[in-house]
Formats: structure tokens, C-alpha cells, sequence
């Protein structure tokens, strides 16, 4: 009797020593490592699963106990907020993610939220430009280091223009339409919900077909020790993300999903519904996959920072892509796997 009872000591003593020091968060299997989890956020309807997810409860679900959002103008100007920590996940245009990595900031490609071509140029009416040539007589607002000045060299090298020669001035996105109202500039390729502004249409038209020159997807970005660290975490917020995003790509939800999105960003409604279709609910450009235009968009990008020295040695793309979460959630949209691993 009393070696059993010793025996049984030693069996407690041992599982103690195994748990001690663990947290009972670290202890559940797949529990989310951190409490308050962070969010990028802005107004335009790139963030509707965002808004979606929080207003249903679901990052709540996936463990999350506090949810927190940081507002942006622009997702250039929230890469920096990743990088200290402000932030858990960024979700940018891929030029800024591209520029970071090859500047040796550790930031790594999840997942992508949504496939959008969405610089509008706007030139002012009475700008006189009918052609493209035009455009070298005028000046040009855009936020340095964002996708704007991608499109805005692809858009140039279509017309046998040279990009160079263009006057740009560099201005976040609100400021470029108060500047494009004021005529402090004459033209600016606005990201949505820019482009739908009643202010903006009444003074200035859609020129060049800039849409088709663009090769911007906003993908699901994390910095390679937060994956790291936070594992769990890091697939949890992937997989409400995915979760968001199917449910706006779905047309029986849009009328539901906008007026959540305005509940959010307190935006008149006909902006939000102008601004929708860049994003979601167009089968002819599916949001979510890591294929081989995922690929070519980026190198398309990859190779313009190249060419202005703006990056030396170019990366592919793939070499900071990480698909296993998206391989464990979703294995469909995985066509091509990144490379990256923790």
C-alpha cells in the first residue's frame, strides 16, 4: 500500500514538473498566444472582412479576447506600426511589402486578401491633357513607395512615355484629392474610396485606362518573429481573414457586409457601393490564391523598384511567401507554395 502511494506521488510530482512554468493558455493545445490582438484598418472596402469579422464575433471565436484597430490612411503608412509592434498583421498594397523585404525588413506573405486593381487617374477637366504626352505638363500626386507609382510607370512605358519626366509630387491619399480640388496638382491615380467622391467626379475624369496597368494585390502580411512566436495566433487571424473574405466575395451578402463596413468607417453608403467592385465579387479575378499571377504581379513590382535602384538584388517573391497555414485552411487556394519557413 505504501509503495503505491509512492508510486502515485512520483506520477503527480512528474506531471507537475512537466506543466510547471506553462501558461494555461500555452498549455491548451492550439490556443492563440496573445489577448488583445491588433488590427490594420482603413476606410476603403479592402477592410470589409475586417469589419465583418468583428462585428460577427468571429476573431473572438478563434480566441482573441480583446479586439483593437489601427486607422490608416494608406497601407504604405502602416508598415511601419508592423515593424514596432502596433500592429499584428498588415494588410498593404504589395509594393511597400515588396520594397520592405529587400530592405531587409523581415516581413512575410500569409495569404492574399483580395486581387485589385484599383488606381484611378483622375486629371482635372480643365488640365488640358487629351493624350498621354500631356500628362509631362502637369503635376502629378502620389505617395512615394506606394502601388500608385508602379501603375504610374507601367502606365508610361504602355505610351512610350518616360516616367522620369512626369512632375510628381508625393502626398498621402487624403491630401492628394484636397490638392487635385485645389489645383495644387492636376492629377493623381486615387486609391478607392478616393475616386467615387462627388467633389473629385465633378472636377476630374478617369483617363488611360490607368486599371490595366495595375498589378496590386493587398496580401496578408506578418513579420517573420511573429509567426514565429505566435503561431497559433498567426493562423487564427489567416483563417478569420479567409473567413471574411469569402463571405464579401459571396453577392447574396453584399447588402449585409456594406452596411456592416459603414457601421465601421461611418462612410455614406453610395461610396462604399462605388467602391465594391475592385474588390469583391468578381469570379473573373478571384481573390485568395497564391498562383502564377500572384507571382507576376509581384515581380512586375519587383522589378520596377529594380530599375530605379530603389532594391539591388531582387528576391522572388516566393522566397517570403509562407503557405502552410493557408495549405492547412484552405489548400485550394494554394497552387504554388511559398518557400519561406519559420
Amino acid at each position: 500500500m505504501k509503495s503505491k502511494s509512492i508510486v502515485s506521488l512520483i506520477l503527480v510530482l512528474a506531471f507537475f514538473s512537466l506543466t510547471l512554468g506553462l501558461s494555461p493558455r500555452s498549455a491548451e493545445a492550439g490556443a492563440v498566444e496573445i489577448e488583445t490582438l491588433v488590427l490594420h484598418f482603413q476606410n476603403n472596402d479592402v477592410f470589409a472582412p475586417h469589419s465583418v469579422g468583428i462585428k460577427k464575433g468571429w476573431f473572438k471565436e478563434a480566441g482573441f479576447k480583446k479586439i483593437e484597430w489601427k486607422s490608416f490612411t494608406a497601407g504604405a503608412l502602416a508598415g511601419e506600426a508592423l515593424i514596432g509592434g502596433e500592429i499584428h498583421v498588415w494588410n498593404p498594397g504589395n509594393l511597400p511589402v515588396i520594397s520592405m523585404r529587400h530592405n531587409g525588413v523581415p516581413v512575410v506573405i500569409a495569404g492574399v486578401l483580395t486581387v485589385c486593381p484599383a488606381e484611378f487617374l483622375f486629371v482635372r477637366n480643365d488640365a488640358g491633357v487629351k493624350k498621354p504626352e500631356d500628362l509631362y505638363n502637369i503635376r502629378i500626386g502620389l505617395l512615394a513607395g506606394s502601388t500608385q507609382t508602379g501603375v504610374m510607370e507601367n502606365l508610361a512605358l504602355h505610351y512610350g512615355l518616360d516616367p522620369s519626366k512626369f512632375e510628381i509630387v508625393n502626398l498621402p491619399p487624403p491630401e492628394q484629392v484636397t490638392s487635385l480640388l485645389n489645383n495644387d496638382i492636376q492629377a493623381s491615380p486615387l486609391f478607392p474610396p478616393f475616386p467615387y467622391d462627388p467633389k473629385v467626379r465633378k472636377i476630374a475624369t478617369y483617363m488611360f485606362d490607368s486599371l490595366k496597368f495595375s498589378h496590386t494585390n493587398v496580401p496578408i502580411v506578418f513579420t517573420e518573429s511573429f509567426i514565429r512566436k505566435n503561431p497559433n495566433a498567426a493562423k487564427a487571424i489567416l483563417q478569420v481573414l479567409l473567413r471574411g473574405q469569402e463571405y464579401c466575395d459571396n453577392p447574396a451578402n453584399k447588402e449585409e457586409v456594406m452596411k456592416i463596413h459603414q457601421e465601421f468607417t461611418e462612410q455614406p453608403m453610395e461610396i462604399i457601393e462605388m467602391g465594391w467592385e475592385p474588390y469583391w465579387g468578381h469570379p473573373d479575378l478571384p481573390n485568395g490564391p497564391i498562383n502564377q499571377r500572384f507571382v507576376d504581379d509581384m515581380q512586375n513590382y519587383t522589378d520596377f523598384l529594380h530599375r530605379h535602384g530603389r532594391i539591388k538584388k531582387p528576391m522572388h517573391p516566393l522566397d517570403y511567401t509562407f503557405t502552410r497555414f493557408l495549405e492547412e485552411i484552405k489548400p485550394e487556394l494554394v497552387q504554388i507554395k511559398g518557400r519561406w519557413t519559420p
